[in-house]
C-alpha cells in the first residue's frame, strides 16, 4: 500500500467514529485496525507500511505502546540513537520518548 492510500483509508475510517472490533482481546484494537486499512496481519517483527509500523491501543488503556523491537533485523536505527534524536527531556532529567 502506498502512503497516500493508506491517509486517504485512514481518513475515511477516522470520519466513521467508532468501529467494532474485529476480535475480542488485547490484539483485538490493533487487528482491527489493520483488518479496516486494508493491512494485512503478519505477526512478523517488520513494517506494516514503507518501514512504519502501525500501532493502535484502546482510548481508555493506560499501557505503554512500545516503539522498538528487539529485532535488529529491522532496525533502521539504534533505539539509544533515536532516543538521543528525537526525545526529550523526562521529570527525571534523562531523555525519552513518551507521549501522553
Amino acid at each position: 500500500m502506498k502512503l497516500a492510500q493508506f491517509i486517504k483509508k485512514f481518513k475515511e475510517l477516522k470520519a466513521k467514529g467508532f468501529v467494532p472490533s474485529k476480535r475480542k482481546g488485547p490484539t483485538g484494537v490493533g487487528h482491527s485496525l489493520e483488518a479496516y486499512l486494508g493491512l494485512k496481519e503478519n505477526n512478523i517483527a517488520l513494517p506494516d507500511l514503507k518501514g512504519v509500523e502501525v500501532k493502535a491501543h484502546r482510548l481508555d488503556s493506560s499501557n505503554m505502546i512500545t516503539l522498538f523491537t528487539f529485532n535488529r533485523k529491522v532496525w533502521q536505527m539504534k533505539p539509544l540513537d533515536a532516543v538521543k534524536k528525537y526525545g526529550s527531556r523526562d521529570k527525571n532529567g534523562g531523555n525519552s520518548i513518551n507521549s501522553n
